[in-house]
């Protein structure tokens, strides 16, 4: 077990994180770096036990582990300080805000031996990890078309878009679900706000093996729940897998999901479907607390066990950045772009 825990930023999410924390019984060992004055009110509301200081350089010596929170735009910087000082980290989504920024973080994982884990919420979500059991036993065949909507009247972040806060998500999620990065992407961006950043993006990724994939995110979409993480967004956060042998859709904001067997099938030269009933698959329900709960035990687990996380920088932070990027060139030019991953 760490001897300290060091969380770098606490704003709309770090609650969730020091809820995690205090759940795992780590919250005496925990110090919480934020120069903004307020945030020592809520972490002794969370976690009595915690320090607070202004400023991370000054706690980043005695710490073993590193949970990296604050805007996207600074987590590169921190990551490598903390990497070089030889501390393994959590880093929330999105890791960087380039692929060449990704990617020289993991670089610089390897040649220093560190554990790095990415915060991308889904993998660890019981519904998500429920379906990708069902794919990787080969329940549903060959996977066909996978489908997400991450989108709703929210307030749009001031150090990212779309994009980055939300799309990054489901481009991570789709890729695990599949078992493969996508090939290519072809993307529609628009930025109504006049922000320099995108507040609506439609993402049509191809895989490898054919499977086909669709990303709608924004801010300006009606939802249709209300957000469990931000107070006042209505959103819709929901999935949908095809594949040759079953379908099956997750509506994470209301806790729903949903597999049907079967295919279409050749009757009297039409293509009719021929799928069962519903079935509740009976992957139970989690609340953000539970999946970040979740996301720091593994990597607690993986700290102590010196086992790369899953969740690692190529997976989680030099993919979904490179398919990003492919996404905004797409986008700027009307094109389809082929997606490029660094060695």
């Amino acid at each position: 077990m760490a001897n300290s825990i060091l969380q770098i930023g606490c704003g709309a999410f770090g609650p969730a994180h020091l809820a995690a924390w205090r759940a795992l019984g780590v919250a005496d060992r925990l110090v919480v770096a934020d120069p903004n004055p307020a945030t020592a009110s809520t972490v002794h509301a969370i976690c009595p036990q915690a320090r607070v200081v202004a400023d991370w350089r000054t706690a980043l010596a005695a710490a073993d582990l590193v949970d990296i929170l604050t805007p996207s735009d600074t987590h590169h910087a921190i990551a490598k300080a903390a990497l070089a000082a030889g501390k393994d980290l959590f880093i929330e989504k999105p890791v960087t805000v380039t692929v060449d920024e990704a990617a020289e973080l993991e670089r610089l994982a390897v040649s220093t031996r560190r554990i790095v884990q990415c915060g991308l919420y889904f993998r660890f979500h019981p519904k998500a990890q429920g379906l990708q059991a069902m794919i990787a036993a080969g329940a549903f065949g060959r996977l066909r078309f996978l489908s997400g909507r991450f989108l709703g009247l929210k307030r749009a972040r001031g150090d990212s878009g779309a994009l980055h806060n939300d799309a990054v998500h489901f481009i991570d999620l789709l890729t695990w679900l599949a078992g493969e990065p996508p090939r290519t992407v072809y993307a529609v961006a628009r930025d109504h706000f006049g922000r320099g950043m995108d507040d609506l993006a439609v993402l049509q990724l191809v895989y490898p093996s054919g499977a086909a994939a669709l990303i709608e995110t924004g801010y300006i979409q009606p939802g249709r729940w209300p957000d469990a993480v931000t107070p006042g967004a209505v959103t819709s956060k929901e999935i949908a897998v095809t594949g040759e042998a079953a379908v099956a859709e997750i509506d994470f904001a209301a806790e729903r999901a949903a597999v049907q067997r079967g295919a279409h099938r050749p009757v009297d030269g039409i293509w009719r479907p021929d799928y069962g009933a519903l079935e509740d698959p009976g992957w139970p329900a989690a609340d953000p607390v539970a999946v970040v709960t979740a996301e720091l035990a593994h990597f607690l687990d993986c700290a102590r066990t010196r086992r790369a996380p899953p969740a690692g920088l190529r997976d989680c932070a030099v993919v979904p950045a490179a398919v990003i990027e492919a996404a905004i060139t797409s986008a700027r030019d009307n094109r389809v772009v082929e997606i490029n991953y660094p060695e």
